[in-house]
């Protein structure tokens, strides 16, 4: 019903899914159904700004010893809103409260809150831009169990190095492959009943201030608007349920109780963006990731400070510099050997040249690495390398590149940290190189050829190509 401005409604579903076998008659465990009772109202203009409230009771049955029976029921309060909606200022809000009864005797009544929160805002003229979300959900995560299993060469994505020399394929030593012909195997999640209710926060944060929108300006703001920085904070927690207790705070949480945490804090401050012309940024950004299993927890962090520099100069040549600095931990509660503190720099120069759809690069790397912790492993990195790209007026397009890279290497190479410290290379002289070609065959057909190939000292030479037909329709 639909009163202008106000509105009402009632909606009712109803889903029977009943599949039986032909041989005994018995149901398939595709066999559920449900109903719900749905009643709303609102006010507003759903364009605009409005606000609609309702309530939904749902049944849910479930197969019980070949039975269709009922397993439980819930009560669902929610609200949907978009409460500003102008050129500056926008802001929405949704939540829904359920209230989940169960008929087994032993289980107890479970209350649950998903929310959603977004929020944008223009100030001075479009100077500053801020956007918000925040969100909640109740739920459960399972202590997943997985294993691996092997596949054709290139089909997968770990590879397998027997670090103990057993012979025994065990779960902490596989690593992701750095090269596609090492990827011989999947990870498999493992079925399993053990699931950990949680409360989940997630807030997002962006903060963009464009000086840019002074260039037509005077004075210390003309000098102000060569500037841009953009800042952005997520956050990204799972923590463990006690009860129907809920947790709102995004920033709650430590040790125990945290069974899974995501966090990004980035920064990136530009001078002249996007011109070319001394075009500098810095980057600092910081994240974590912490992921429960039932092989325990394991947690992993890196922090990165950039600095780059770009600048064109005659037309057709392009300087680049880079320098990093940057550190990475891993830690896990049940592998000693996956635990590592890496502290390291690169220096990487690279000289373009330009002219029409072509480009040609050459650049050099000097790279530090090192191991904090465990047996101290440190690496030091030479790259010379040269690259080209040309097009033709999307006919085709083909990118190449050839690298020569020293690895001087203290420490045992036989460890997971050796392996992501050397990038899945050796010691000593190694060479990579690569040839990508994408032919336009028609309007609707694309050919694309892959080739890679690498060699390390006292190595044979190892390549990889791929061939891919891709049609349109």
């Amino acid at each position: 019903y639909d009163f202008g401005k106000f509105w009402s409604g009632i909606r009712y579903e109803l889903e029977d899914n009943q599949e039986l076998r032909m041989d005994n008659d018995e149901f398939t465990p595709n066999t559920q159904r449900f109903a719900s009772y749905e009643v709303y109202s609102g006010v507003g203009d759903s364009t605009s700004v409005y606000v609609e409230v309702g309530y939904r009771y749902r049944e849910n049955d479930s197969l019980r010893a070949n039975t269709l029976e009922r397993v439980n029921t819930s009560n669902n309060y929610f609200m949907r809103s978009q409460l500003i909606n102008t050129k500056a200022t926008k802001l929405k809000v949704f939540a829904n409260l359920r209230d989940l009864k169960f008929k087994e005797q032993n289980r107890a009544d479970e209350q649950s809150l998903n929310s959603r929160v977004t929020y944008s805002q223009v100030l001075l003229d479009r100077l500053v831009n801020l956007n918000t979300t925040y969100e909640t959900n109740s739920g459960s995560i399972a202590q997943q169990e997985f294993t691996y299993l092997e596949v054709e060469p290139g089909q997968g994505q770990y590879t397998w190095i027997d670090y103990n020399g057993n012979g025994v394929q065990e779960l902490n030593e596989f690593e992701l492959a750095q090269f596609q012909d090492e990827g011989r195997f999947v990870r498999i999640l493992l079925p399993n009943q053990i699931f950990v209710r949680t409360n989940q926060t997630r807030f997002s944060q962006q903060l963009t201030l464009n000086f840019q929108t002074w260039q037509n300006q005077s004075g210390w703001k003309k000098l102000a608007s060569k500037f841009y920085n953009q800042t952005s904070l997520l956050l990204d927690k799972k923590l463990r349920r006690d009860g129907n207790s809920l947790n709102l705070n995004p920033f709650y949480g430590s040790g125990d109780d945290v069974l899974g945490e995501n966090s990004t804090f980035r920064n990136i401050l530009f001078f002249n963006r996007s011109l070319q012309k001394f075009t500098t940024s810095y980057n600092y950004t910081r994240n974590t990731a912490k992921n429960l299993s039932l092989l325990g927890l394991q947690e992993n962090s890196n922090t990165l400070h950039r600095l780059k520099f770009l600048h064109k100069f005659q037309e057709s040549w392009l300087l680049t510099f880079i320098q990093d600095f940057n550190s990475s931990e891993s830690s896990s509660d049940q592998f000693e050997n996956r635990n590592f503190e890496l502290k390291g720099f690169s220096f990487n120069p690279k000289l373009s040249y330009l002219i029409g759809d072509k480009r040609f690069d050459v650049f050099y790397e000097l790279a530090a690495n090192e191991n904090q912790i465990g047996n101290t492993e440190t690496l030091d990195q030479q790259t010379f390398g040269l690259s080209f790209t040309l097009n033709n007026a999307q006919k085709y397009s083909i990118n190449g590149e050839l690298n020569y890279i020293q690895n001087k290497f203290e420490g045992s190479t036989f460890s997971p940290v050796a392996y992501q410290m050397l990038e899945g290379l050796l010691p000593n002289d190694n060479f990579t190189w690569s040839l990508f070609l994408q032919k336009k065959i028609t309007d609707f057909l694309d050919l694309n050829l892959t080739y890679f190939g690498r060699k390390s000292e006292n190595l044979s030479a190892i390549h990889t190509g791929s061939v891919q037909l891709r049609a349109f329709f």
